[in-house]
């Protein structure tokens, strides 16, 4: 909607924490602008920055370890379920890593090159000003900073407030046009501190395996889907001192990328009541972890090497198969029974209809209303939980898992616990379709 907004009426300064992704809702409107208001537009937004990341991932991996490890970097990332599943949509993560590697990349190019250090800095902090526009999480990663100030290593401290002064402008420069559209120049903070109220430990449980806070960031690492083996594979290649392969300049670089993804990874368990335990939230410990696997990988034999990544490879497709490709089904069952009767009124919850929005915007299906029902009236319900006499008219199943399709075509399903076959087979309610 955000974008919209910047087609309609430029420019456009956000009034939640969605529209005040600048780099992506600007992305996001020309796209739309180019191509029109369709589902072509946002998948091509997904796909470009998917390859921009990777891009950029490429360049930091191969300062490190040259084009071997790059190539092996951007083949673990490219599959790394966490990479995959916000490639599939519009979202600012992979934005926000974007340019918080193409900072570090400078950064480190202000660290160990002779030419030009304080314009690399300078470029380095635009970078990650743009990273926090993306969504501020991105100081956190920041915040790794601080200790390589005190030490005045491996980048000198000159660089570093040459750093700080060109983040610290382009944020005054956003600081004023928000005061300027909204009144309020901080209007873009209060948005991200306050569009969450309720994050507990319920919150943080859903999709993770907790035990307890001092150990469970620690555990969305090494137990998650979204990662796959990538952090088992690291701390085999740490035991191994991966660390003695890097030359002096690759170690450089390295404490850079290795102080902000630390920084990431213990602020974000520490703030565990104000960010959810999500796994997009270590994006960044995620990068790090590749690049110090495909230095190993990159030290080893052949045979080693591509069994190695063969195995993690076809354990990120695993746990690819295993997501659920249909996280709003609700809303994309609206649409179909919309289609399917498009000159009848179709009720349905406040949720249900914001979801859908776009996609109805789309297909031209404008006969949908949220609130209560009058009698007679269709109502779209977002699982079975119907109102007690309502005619069922139509049930939309929801779609299973890449592999809970095979499981089911080969009937294997049956052998699976009724817990765990839901959530392969079935992982959304069926959403139902009633008169009442």
């Amino acid at each position: 909607m955000a974008a919209q907004h910047w087609i309609a009426s430029p420019p456009y300064p956000g009034y939640d924490h969605w529209a005040t992704r600048f780099p992506l809702v600007i992305t996001l409107a020309a796209t739309l602008r180019l191509l029109g208001e369709n589902e072509t537009a946002l998948t091509v937004v997904a796909l470009l920055w998917y390859v921009v990341f990777l891009l950029a991932v490429f360049a930091l991996a191969q300062r490190i370890g040259g084009r071997r490890v790059g190539w092996i970097a951007t083949i673990l990332l490219s599959t790394m379920p966490v990479v995959v599943t916000n490639a599939t949509t519009a979202s600012c993560d992979l934005v926000e890593a974007t340019f918080l590697v193409l900072g570090i990349v400078l950064a480190g190019d202000a660290a160990t090159r002779d030419t030009r250090p304080g314009r690399r800095a300078v470029a380095a902090g635009l970078a990650f000003g743009v990273a926090i526009l993306c969504r501020e999480t991105t100081t956190l990663a920041l915040m790794g900073f601080v200790p390589l100030f005190m030490l005045g290593r491996p980048i000198s401290r000159r660089a570093l407030c040459l750093m700080a002064v060109a983040c610290f402008a382009l944020l005054a420069g956003e600081a004023v046009f928000q005061w300027a559209m909204t009144g309020n120049p901080l209007n873009r903070w209060d948005v991200a501190f306050h569009h969450d109220a309720h994050i507990d430990r319920a919150a943080n449980a859903e999709g993770n395996f907790l035990l307890h806070p001092v150990i469970d960031p620690l555990l969305v690492l090494l137990v998650n889907n979204d990662f796959g083996l990538i952090f088992w594979i690291f701390l085999i290649a740490a035991w191994l001192r991966v660390d003695r392969l890097l030359d002096v300049v690759a170690r450089r670089r390295t404490i850079i990328l290795a102080a902000l993804a630390l920084a990431t990874f213990i602020l974000t368990g520490v703030l565990y009541t104000k960010l959810v335990l999500n796994p997009r939230y270590f994006m960044l410990p995620a990068i790090a972890a590749a690049i110090m696997v495909s230095v190993w990988l990159g030290s080893v034999t052949v045979r080693t090497r591509t069994v190695v990544l063969a195995v993690a490879v076809a354990v990120n497709f695993l746990m690819l198969s295993v997501e659920n490709t249909h996280p709003r089904w609700a809303a994309e069952a609206l649409v179909s029974a919309a289609r399917a009767q498009p000159d009848t009124p179709i009720v349905t919850d406040a949720q249900t209809y914001h979801r859908a929005l776009m996609p109805l915007q789309w297909h031209h299906l404008s006969r949908i209303e949220r609130g209560p029902s009058k009698p007679g009236q269709l109502l779209l319900l977002p699982n079975e939980q119907g109102p007690v006499g309502a005619t069922v008219v139509a049930r939309y199943p929801s779609p299973s898992t890449p592999l809970g399709a095979i499981l089911k075509a080969v009937r294997l399903d049956e052998f699976i616990p009724p817990s765990i076959r839901r959530r392969l087979v079935s992982p959304n309610p069926t959403a139902v379709l009633v008169r009442t």
